[in-house]
């Protein structure tokens, strides 16, 4: 017997969409909503301060700039010609004595060039040479690749790895943070999308794996209609979660940390780890750092009198002197070993 045209368009249409509609009402009344961005505005005269880059995702483009976050806070930045941040005169360009690796937190994002920690502990200790090589973004992966670049060209005495928490899930390149750099990074400037044009972002998702790369415009991508339906929202949300494991992300920044000390013990470079924050993520590795030299900074990003409140969660200038404070004692034990 044949199906009428009614049936068959009932069950392939009027039922899933009634069962759709339904699902979508019960997860509003439930309180769930679409998917909604926070907006995080960066502005930078001249333009280009960050711009993408195929094998670390982003890199500090050479120049002076005024850089603004949400359209408030305001702060001046030189970037040198070889991507670093400006810390001083005194500083050695090609032949530092201490290289800091790290993301926004060691750039000093949200403060003027004097006041970042590298800077603060440059002007008490002027017979050595500071390097900032901290980049917004970066997770040890990045701090990793440029350390296999410098230790070849560049006379250090001492590297320090300034560690925080947020780097587990940027190492994998997780879900949760591709969503929150393609999407969050993209919206925060008009001129995101041209600059990123050529980043590929590294990242590894086991020990046992290589370093391998996401182009930006691959990178992720919401499910259509989750920006307006609660339902899309949750199970995109779900597929996501599901798809984090965190304990792989703690396991292999053990790795990379690993791998960094065999490369300054090859060169016979003194190397320590400044940890800005604590969680249980953290708390593992410094249990499993062995001999590596650690601090623990204990920076507290819920302190509005340490942060660029309200404007962001970055460490304000009182909180860089807290951050240089702390990690002074490492500095000294690193460098009293050579």
């Amino acid at each position: 017997m044949r199906l009428s045209v009614k049936i068959i368009l009932k069950y392939l249409i009027y039922y899933p969409v009634m069962v759709f509609c339904c699902l979508e009402i019960a997860f509003r009344i439930l309180g769930y909503q679409h998917y909604k961005n926070e907006d995080y505005s960066v502005q930078a005269r001249p333009v280009n301060a960050f711009v993408g880059d195929p094998t670390l995702g982003i890199r500090l483009q050479p120049g002076e700039y005024q850089i603004t976050i949400n359209d408030a806070l305001s702060f001046h930045a030189r970037h040198l010609e070889n991507h670093t941040r400006y810390v001083s005169d005194c500083e050695v360009p090609d032949h530092p004595d201490i290289l800091f690796l790290g993301c926004s937190f060691t750039y000093g994002f949200g403060v003027n060039d004097d006041q970042h920690f590298t800077s603060l502990l440059q002007q008490q200790h002027q017979t050595w040479s500071f390097q900032n090589a901290g980049v917004i973004g970066y997770g040890t992966v990045q701090s990793l690749l440029q350390l296999q670049e410098r230790v070849d060209t560049q006379r250090l005495k001492a590297v320090v790895l300034n560690l925080s928490s947020l780097h587990f899930m940027r190492n994998t390149l997780s879900p949760q943070y591709r969503s929150n750099l393609k999407i969050g990074y993209a919206r925060s400037s008009q001129a995101v999308e041209s600059q990123m044009e050529q980043a590929r972002f590294p990242y590894r998702a086991s020990c046992a794996e290589p370093i391998q790369y996401a182009s930006w415009k691959d990178i992720y991508r919401n499910w259509p209609g989750r920006e307006w339906l609660a339902s899309i929202n949750w199970f995109q949300t779900l597929y996501d979660t599901s798809r984090e494991n965190r304990g792989a992300q703690v396991e292999n920044t053990l790795c990379l940390i690993r791998e960094m000390d065999a490369i300054c013990q090859a060169h016979h470079i003194s190397f320590g780890i400044a940890c800005l924050d604590s969680s249980p993520g953290t708390n593992w590795l410094k249990s499993k750092a062995g001999s590596i030299p650690w601090v623990d900074v204990g920076f507290d990003f819920s302190d509005e009198k340490l942060i660029n409140y309200p404007y962001d969660s970055h460490p304000n200038p009182t909180g860089h002197r807290l951050i240089a404070e702390r990690i002074e004692p490492l500095l000294i034990q690193l460098l009293d070993e050579k």
